[in-house]
């Protein structure tokens, strides 16, 4: 569920920088999506699932619950990466 809102929050973002710069924006909203799932499902099934499970042994749901949703953060950390360092500095069309 928060995944969801964040990546709707990152596509609208990405959509309006685009607009705003001149750029194709739905070809950016669309790099925007990508730039978060790509490394929000790495993320989760290389590192939390695996982490998760081990919390789950001993007992720490609290924590796991937490780490559950570090991918989201992953996720929304590299999509402000994108935008910084190459949406911003896409050339603008003739």
């Amino acid at each position: 569920m928060l995944g969801g809102l964040v990546v709707i929050a990152i596509a609208y973002w990405f959509y309006r920088s685009a607009e705003a710069r001149g750029l194709p924006n739905f070809h950016w909203a669309f790099a925007g999506v990508l730039s978060f799932y790509i490394p929000n499902f790495i993320w989760a099934l290389a590192v939390a699932k695996p982490w998760v499970a081990s919390l789950h042994e001993a007992h720490a749901t609290t924590t796991a619950g937490l780490i559950n949703h570090s991918s989201v953060l992953v996720g929304l950390i590299c999509a402000v990466l994108v935008h910084r360092f190459f949406l911003l500095n896409a050339p603008k069309p003739q």
